[in-house]
């Protein structure tokens, strides 16, 4: 992993959209219509108490006590109803708005996830919280052109957000292994993956010492909060399948190219060694994401290879890669510290995204689903 950049979901305009967004309309307007009917029914409608009404003569014992409930029934119930078809409306109202922001929130993260493996929890990509100290430290590195201004903040934040996500990226093999272990995958697979781990720690620490080199400030990766509190994810083939091909054969696939292309550009000495090293093992970790696809291919039944193939085939529509918004920086320190520019960004994503698809759709034409007693046995 390289040059933070952050894939967000491109829709073309097409009648499938189009119908879907009328559907959203027409959900909205339906829903805001029916909870301001429902407040209105509670606040035109008087209610009756269901205490009898007590005679008028002789209030004493029975009938005062009726009396008495009649008349804080009166105040209490109408107060109750209206709280209630209020609260009720407006949870009409609001629940298809917090189910579209659900939705497009998943989106956002999963295509922010999509800079190599990432840790994910719930389908969202995490990060460790910002800290300061020495515990993610390297070796000190020595810049030959130090960044002063606006070019020294934007750079370090850039290279800062790549060490929190090759952080992130240690948790993410180690949920990696549990799932292959759990599912009975090789050692041979269950290796590499540990040490992918011990090659993403190196990532990290690589790129905290750079971010420190940039900014005089001793950066460092504090908690990852979400894990504390998430529960375990369901363990699945398809879920693995889908995982390796999306944040393993395609983004670190990216993430390899992007860092090879950082090198080639680099004009300082202890950022070029660094995104060699980068590119080297993102383009393993791709390569062993293959060979977790295709260990799962052959285990997985029909329904597994129709969800991978409808993934593949949706591939080129689906990521747009973009660096985030950036100062007017001179192309040449941007290049010296590693950072590619879009255009040629955006060519290698879509140059990884068609390999991928058509080394996948190989993939899939050679494995066949396997037989059930297979499949019993594997479990």
């Amino acid at each position: 992993m390289t040059t933070p950049w952050k894939p967000t979901v491109r829709y073309r305009p097409s009648m499938v959209v189009v119908i879907a967004a009328v559907v959203v309309l027409a959900v909205l307007i339906c829903s805001f219509w029916l909870g301001a009917y429902v407040i209105t029914l509670g606040r035109s409608r008087r209610v009756e108490s269901p205490v009898p009404v007590a005679r008028l003569q002789n209030l004493e014992g029975r009938d005062a006590v009726y009396a008495k409930m009649h008349r804080g029934g009166r105040v209490v119930l109408p107060v109750l109803r209206r709280v209630t078809f209020t609260s009720l409306g407006l949870g009409i109202i609001a629940a298809p708005w917090i189910v579209i922001y659900q939705f497009f929130s998943g989106l956002g993260d999963m295509s922010f996830g999509s800079k190599g493996r990432v840790l994910r929890v719930r389908s969202r990509a995490q990060l460790a919280e910002l800290a300061t100290g020495d515990g993610w430290s390297d070796d000190p590195i020595t810049l030959q052109q130090p960044l002063v201004g606006r070019a020294r903040d934007a750079i370090g934040e850039l290279w800062l957000l790549t060490a929190r996500m090759e952080h992130a990226s240690v948790a993410a093999f180690s949920q990696l292994s549990l799932h292959l272990a759990a599912l009975g995958a090789p050692s041979r697979l269950v290796e590499r993956t540990h040490r992918a781990a011990l090659e993403e720690i190196r990532h990290a620490r690589r790129c905290f010492a750079i971010v420190r080199a940039i900014t005089g400030v001793e950066h460092t990766a504090g908690p990852i909060v979400a894990l504390q509190t998430s529960r375990p994810a369901p363990i699945d083939r398809a879920r693995l399948a889908l995982g390796s091909l999306i944040d393993g054969c395609l983004a670190e696939g990216i993430a390899a190219d992007v860092a090879a292309r950082g090198a080639a550009t680099a004009d300082e000495p202890a950022i070029r060694n660094a995104l060699t090293m980068i590119a080297h093992d993102e383009a393993g970790h791709a390569e062993l994401a293959w060979d977790v696809l295709a260990w799962a291919l052959a285990h997985g039944d029909g329904d597994l290879h129709e969800a991978v193939a409808a993934r593949v085939e949706v591939l080129t529509r689906e990521l747009s890669p973009r660096l985030p918004d950036l100062p007017d920086l001179d192309a040449a320190v941007q290049r010296a510290y590693g950072i590619i520019d879009q255009d040629a960004l955006g060519l290698l994503a879509e140059a990884r995204v068609v390999a991928v698809r058509d080394r996948a759709r190989g993939l899939l034409s050679a494995a066949q689903p396997a037989p059930a007693t297979a499949r019993r046995q594997a479990a």
